[in-house]
């Protein structure tokens, strides 16, 4: 549903949808719904191959990651529908595609949010995830 409709307009969508579905699929919707977390969270940086951010999108659906977050810094991400199969419409996608500081911008959100910032990179100096674990204590 588009997230611009107000709220009365998604419940009475929602309540008139739900009449074509039998008590059992709703069921499932719901359970599946229930396990949906916001935990954890995945952010992509400056995509520029659309079929492996997709597919980051479809696994993030597969395991129940409801946010993820995409900074645009010079790359425009696009959902490559062949890859995401549909999963997308199920994520919160959130872009953040401002010109200057569009990463300090997204991870400062995340951070007021709560969220402790692990990064992957494949630079010299990384640390693998054990190592920063051992650090943090």
């Amino acid at each position: 549903m588009d997230k611009y409709l107000d709220k009365e307009i998604k419940i009475r969508l929602l309540n008139y949808l739900s009449t074509f579905a039998t008590d059992n699929r709703l069921l499932k919707f719901e359970e599946i719904i229930s396990q949906r977390t916001k935990y954890v969270t995945v952010v992509l940086e400056n995509i520029f191959q659309s079929h492996n951010a997709s597919a980051v999108l479809r696994t993030c659906d597969c395991f129940g990651i409801q946010d993820v977050h995409i900074i645009e810094n010079e790359n425009h991400f696009n959902v490559n529908s062949d890859i995401a199969l549909g999963s997308s419409k199920w994520l919160n996608v959130y872009k953040y595609s401002q010109k200057q500081n569009a990463s300090k911008i997204c991870l400062e959100n995340l951070k007021n949010k709560g969220y402790a910032i692990v990064a992957t990179s494949l630079h010299e100096k990384a640390l693998n995830l054990k190592m920063y674990l051992l650090i943090k204590k």
